[in-house]
C-alpha cells in the first residue's frame, strides 16, 4: 500500500464576525482512503466536501485532530520536519491554479529544476539537462526553459507544475483539482499526459475533483466525498455502479457532451435548500 490514511478527522474554529463567537467547522469525520502503487484513487465531491482539506493533511501542511496516515509503511503523524523533508521528496503536488502555484519571478528552468537543488546533488549542467528532458517529456520544448510564467497559456503553464511535481521522481503526486480551471480542450490534454506519466513513471496519483468525467478517465477507484464524510467508494470507476444518492445527485449534475442530451434533474435528488424552479429556470 502506497497510502493508507485510516479514521481522519479535522476540524476548524471560524470566529463569524467582529467580535462574533467561534463556530466549528468539521471538514473531514472519519476518513479512511488506501492507494495501491501505480494506481489512481479519484476524490469527488462538491466545493466544501472536504477534498482539498484530506490533500493538505496528506501532504503534511496541516495536522489532524485525529486519525493516522501511512505513507509507504511509515506513519506520519508524530514526524518533525526534518522528517517530513525527506518524505516530501516521494510525494509532490500538482494545484488547480498554475499562476499562484509558481513564483512569477523565476523562469520554467528555475521552476522545475528547485526540487532538484533541494535534494539531488547534482552539477549544473546535470541539472539543465534534466529541465529539457523533463519540458520534453511533459509536451514542451526547450525554447520554453527560458520563459516566465506570464508567457505561458494556463495549459502550458500547467505542464510546468507538472515537469517540477516529476522531477524528483515521486512516488504519490496528490493532483487538486488540476484541470478545472482549463479550457475543455486543454483538459483533455492534460489528463492524457497525467496518465501517460503514470503509465511511464508508474505513479500513484490521489485525484481530487469535482468532475466525474474526468476521474472515469484517469483513476482507477473512486470515493465519493459529503460534508467531510466518505459516503461511497468503488476499486472500480464504473459510475453505473454508484448507488448512493449524492452520488446519483453528481452524476446528474453532470453536464452532457451536447445540450441536445441534456436531462431533466432528479426532483427526488435535489438538496433541501432548492426548489425545483430554480433549477429549471
Amino acid at each position: 500500500m502506497i497510502l493508507s490514511v485510516r479514521h481522519l478527522t479535522k476540524t476548524y474554529q471560524l470566529r463569524m464576525g467582529w467580535g462574533g463567537k467561534r463556530q466549528i467547522i468539521q471538514a473531514l469525520r472519519e476518513v479512511s482512503i488506501n492507494i495501491q502503487p501505480g494506481t489512481c484513487l479519484g476524490i469527488v465531491g462538491a466545493s466544501g466536501a472536504g477534498k482539498s482539506t484530506l490533500g493538505r493533511l496528506v501532504l503534511g501542511l496541516e495536522r489532524p485532530d485525529a486519525g493516522e496516515i501511512w505513507f509507504q509503511g511509515e506513519e506520519l503523524g508524530h514526524l518533525s520536519l526534518r522528517e517530513w523533508y525527506r518524505v516530501r521528496q516521494n510525494m509532490q503536488v500538482v494545484f488547480q491554479d498554475s499562476f499562484s502555484a509558481v513564483n512569477p519571478r523565476l523562469k520554467a528552468q528555475d521552476i522545475i529544476s528547485e526540487p532538484m537543488r533541494n535534494y539531488l546533488n547534482l552539477t549544473n549542467s546535470e541539472v539543465a539537462q534534466q529541465v529539457m528532458h523533463l519540458l520534453e517529456t511533459v509536451g514542451l520544448t526547450a525554447s520554453d526553459a527560458n520563459k516566465y510564467p506570464h508567457q505561458f497559456s494556463g495549459g502550458q503553464l500547467q505542464r510546468v507544475s507538472i515537469a517540477r511535481a516529476i522531477a524528483l521522481k515521486p512516488k504519490l503526486i496528490v493532483l487538486d483539482e488540476p484541470v478545472a480551471s482549463l479550457d475543455m480542450s486543454i483538459q483533455a490534454q492534460i489528463l492524457d499526459l497525467l496518465l501517460q506519466l503514470k503509465q511511464q513513471f508508474s505513479l500513484s496519483y490521489l485525484f481530487i475533483t469535482h468532475d466525474l468525467t474526468a476521474v472515469a478517465y484517469l483513476a482507477d477507484a473512486i470515493a465519493v466525498m459529503q460534508s467531510g464524510e466518505i459516503v461511497e467508494s468503488l476499486d472500480t470507476v464504473n459510475l453505473n455502479q454508484l448507488s448512493h444518492p449524492y452520488s446519483q445527485q453528481l452524476i446528474a449534475a453532470q453536464l452532457p457532451s451536447h445540450p441536445s442530451d441534456r436531462k431533466s434533474f432528479p426532483s427526488n435528488l435535489l438538496p433541501n435548500s432548492y426548489e425545483q424552479s430554480s433549477i429549471s429556470s
